[in-house]
């Protein structure tokens, strides 16, 4: 099996599209954190999420690596068109993605809002190899995105009002540093939240 560092996997937290399905078969995509310390590999999935009930059924989960800001942006809003998705022996899988790596879970611990799952490879495939330099512009994208996931959760008016002017800096910082792809994923989230 390749390193999945070469699929894009680092170690810290890296941001990816996790794709699942239903037990009738429907497929699900929506932004995570996969957590890598020293090879080993983690995910914290929240109570409530589509991608949670999908992995409790199924014990499966792609995480897809892309650095396409505007489908970050799609998948944390909507589920995707079903031409966005391609299968791997029935499991899908993004069409555009760089590369994705197909993880068996195993829950290992319960919290209050999550539970985290310990992720074990059995395929990868790794589809555009590409070297990219670092672009601020997508990362304040994907900070905004982490926000925005967080604000339809319970919090009071005045975490909704600091979370809108952290994606209003975070988009003065895409407006600078983003390019085309970025600035119009930062503006489907500014229209949606702020």
């Amino acid at each position: 099996m390749a390193d999945l560092r070469d699929a894009g996997l680092r170690e810290g937290i890296t941001e990816v599209i996790a794709t699942t399905y239903s037990i009738s078969g429907e497929p699900n995509a929506a932004p995570v954190g996969i957590h890598n310390e020293a090879g080993r590999y983690c995910v914290a999935l929240y109570r409530g999420s589509k991608t949670l009930s999908n992995v409790k059924a199924t014990m499966q989960l792609a995480a897809n690596v892309t650095d396409d800001a505007v489908l970050f942006v799609r998948t944390l809003l909507d589920n995707p068109e079903a031409s966005d998705f391609s299968r791997f022996h029935g499991f899908p899988v993004l069409r555009n993605a760089n590369s994705w790596i197909l993880f068996r879970c195993r829950e290992i611990e319960e919290r209050a809002d999550y539970l985290l799952f310990m992720l074990n490879p059995l395929a990868v495939a790794i589809l555009n190899k590409k070297t990219c330099a670092v672009n601020r512009g997508l990362n304040a994208v994907i900070e905004a995105a982490i926000l925005a996931s967080r604000y339809d959760i319970q919090i009071s008016a005045d975490v909704r009002e600091r979370i809108k002017e952290q994606i209003r800096d975070y988009a003065r910082i895409v407006e600078r540093c983003g390019g085309r792809s970025e600035k119009e994923a930062m503006r489907i989230l500014i229209q949606r939240f702020v």
